[in-house]
């Protein structure tokens, strides 16, 4: 098998939207409904049908995908916090106006937060190379 690492920086913003991705699509804990000895009340017709139950679901991911993710999530920590919540965000597709709106600050300046996290971690794989998921080249293409 043919191995390759790399940490550059186009990879690592995709490592790292793949592992929001992943998180998002990992299931959802369910929470205990309260007993009551009222009867349930149908609101609408589309509920006393069972309709409103009814939701797409995405797809559960890949163990390999979850492995990936906690390797990935474990980088974020090598930069500052304020990094850490805008590399965050955007791998979680938040647009840039909205961070603009939420943190008060320009799209410049958090552009420049966003790459200087985004450094830290490459530097962080650089230093640790065992750090870096490792791709077949051969399922590359």
């Amino acid at each position: 098998m043919i191995k390759m690492v790399s940490s550059d920086e186009g990879l690592v913003k995709a490592w790292i939207k793949e592992a929001a991705d992943t998180l998002r699509r990992l299931p959802k804990g369910y929470a205990k409904p309260r007993v009551t000895y009222w009867p349930d009340v149908v609101q609408t017709s589309i509920h006393s049908f069972g309709a409103a139950r009814f939701e797409n679901r995405l797809a559960a991911p890949s163990p390999r995908a979850i492995d990936r993710m906690e390797r990935v999530l474990g980088w974020l920590f090598h930069c500052d916090d304020d990094a850490r919540r805008i590399v965050w965000a955007r791998a979680c597709g938040v647009p840039w106006r909205r961070l603009e709106d939420i943190d008060g600050r320009s799209h410049v300046t958090l552009r420049k937060v966003a790459d200087r996290g985004l450094r830290d971690i490459q530097r962080y794989l650089l230093r640790n190379p065992d750090e870096a998921p490792v791709m077949d080249v051969r399922q590359v293409g």
